[in-house]
């Protein structure tokens, strides 16, 4: 009898004691088959967590009859027990189930706007009011006169006469020639920007001119223009201006001295001709 009660009270402590026993669980993450990072670990009973790392792995200290909380920004919360058989394992995979967001029930309502901004202005305020009475008031804004900024954004030379009565005033007018106008503008500018830069190509194209005229005469010497082409001193320059049309610079400028000293020779006889 004595042997039987010693054999219960060392099942019975042998119990307690694997009830009080901590390890370390290892455990992975996953959703859809793939593993999840940044998902929270928490031990309820004792109050201590882990992350799970970019495999989705962790490890946690636990004991038989935890509670781990698994809880991740777009995955519901789920709540784990650990059982003898995990505690054995000593290993834990778990599936997360995806939070599904919908949206409210959306009521659209007819607001019977006719199209006229200041008047459906004052409709679409009186009913913010009623839902809402911090809603901004537009009572203090004037719809028939343009802001200074819109006014110098418009050329007025192209305004149309506010004083048509086909026309109608106030907002939307103003919406109107802003529709109209700003596309315009914009092509002006850049027109106005192209002719800028055609003229800084000109002027560029006038500075390399000369700067070419003179290193033609520097690369063949005054003297070959004068003994081999019987060009006078003074008429050099006006000589290799008058060739430019025939395709000296382009020449020079490809690097084509055979085509250029022909082109010299034969042009020489006509300049010295005239």
């Amino acid at each position: 009898m004595k042997q039987l009660t010693l054999i219960l009270l060392l099942f019975f402590a042998l119990s307690i004691s694997a009830q009080k026993r901590s390890d370390v669980l290892f455990g992975k993450i996953r959703f859809d088959s793939l593993s999840v990072e940044n998902i929270h670990i928490f031990n309820k009973n004792t109050e201590k967590g882990t992350i799970s790392n970019k495999k989705g792995e962790f490890n946690i200290v636990v004991k038989l009859n935890d509670t781990l909380m698994i809880s991740g920004l777009q995955f519901y919360l789920m709540e784990i027990e650990i059982n003898e058989k995990i505690l054995e394992k000593k290993y834990i995979e778990i599936e997360l189930l995806q939070k599904i967001n919908t949206l409210s029930e959306v009521e659209i309502k007819a607001h019977n706007l006719i199209g006229n901004l200041s008047i459906d202005s004052k409709k679409f305020m009186d009913t913010l009011n009623e839902a809402n009475p911090l809603a901004v008031s537009y009572e203090n804004i004037d719809f028939s006169v343009p802001s200074k900024f819109v006014a110098e954004q418009l050329d007025p030379d192209r305004l149309p006469d506010v004083t048509d009565p086909m026309i109608p005033v106030g907002g939307d007018l103003l919406g109107l020639a802003s529709m109209i106008l700003k596309p315009l503008a914009k092509e002006v500018k850049k027109i106005g920007k192209r002719k800028r830069d055609i003229k800084n190509e000109e002027r560029e194209y006038q500075n390399n001119l000369k700067t070419v005229f003179e290193n033609i005469r520097s690369e063949f010497s005054d003297a070959f223009f004068i003994k081999t082409l019987h060009i006078p001193l003074e008429k050099i320059d006006a000589f290799i201006i008058y060739c430019e049309s025939y395709g000296i610079v382009d020449l020079f400028l490809k690097n084509k001295r055979i085509e250029l000293i022909d082109l010299l020779i034969r042009e020489s006889n006509n300049f010295n001709n005239n």
